[in-house]
């Protein structure tokens, strides 16, 4: 995905945050008023919880849509599963819950400002994004189309405006965009200029053969060892 498209996504995904945020806030300032610290406290850490999942959830749809936008103009030759997401992946989206632990620790320069709350919130935050990331790994598709590749699923993984390292990142790489590719045997090793990752393609060896015949045949060049 081209660095302008990941702009357009976060700047949605931010969109759909601080609206949330608005509402959450609401809800907040109300609980204060007749709850308890300990349902102030929970409130808050269900609602930063939530605020998460929906920057994630909005721009996952934001890059399904754009993805599938281009789809329908296409014409599919293969398509194929890309497997699970790599740990690395999720780094990022727990760096931001995370910032609950960082930042008092911090201010206070003691790590006694880690308080058990923020723990099993950290905790549930990664027990939530490890099942959500499993789930929707299973929809993310890869599709030789005869424009180019197209990653479409629910990707879950944040996008900030900046060169990132993900492996199969969603979005439409064009045959002029797609540099070369490597055979591994068991899998396409696929160079775009579009991100640092590559595009990683898994199949039989017939499918991947089929592959390769789609990519020499619209220049792309086959790497050598």
């Amino acid at each position: 995905m081209s660095n302008s498209m990941k702009t357009v996504v976060f700047i949605i995904s931010l969109i759909a945050y601080f609206i949330y945020l608005s509402i959450s806030s609401a809800f907040i300032n109300i609980t204060e008023a007749t709850g308890s610290i300990a349902y102030v406290t929970l409130a808050i850490f269900i609602s930063s919880a939530v605020g998460i999942l929906v920057m994630l959830y909005a721009q996952a749809s934001v890059k399904y849509w754009y993805s599938s936008r281009q789809l329908k103009n296409s014409t599919v030759h293969v398509k194929l599963p890309i497997g699970k997401f790599r740990l690395t992946d999720r780094l990022l989206v727990y760096f931001i819950p995370a910032l609950a632990i960082i930042i008092p620790v911090a201010q206070t320069r003691s790590f006694s400002a880690i308080t058990w709350p923020l723990v099993l919130f950290l905790a549930l935050i990664i027990i939530i994004v490890e099942v959500l990331f499993y789930v929707n790994s299973k929809t993310m598709m890869a599709y030789i189309t005869n424009k180019g590749i197209i990653i479409r699923g629910i990707d879950l993984r944040l996008e900030i405006p900046i060169p990132s390292n993900y492996h199969n990142p969603s979005g439409y790489f064009p045959f002029n965009r797609i540099i070369t590719f490597l055979d591994l045997n068991d899998k396409l090793l696929v160079e775009h200029s579009h991100d640092l990752g590559s595009i990683i393609l898994k199949s039989d060896s017939d499918t991947l053969k089929q592959i390769k015949a789609v990519l020499i045949a619209n220049g792309i060049k086959q790497k050598k060892f």
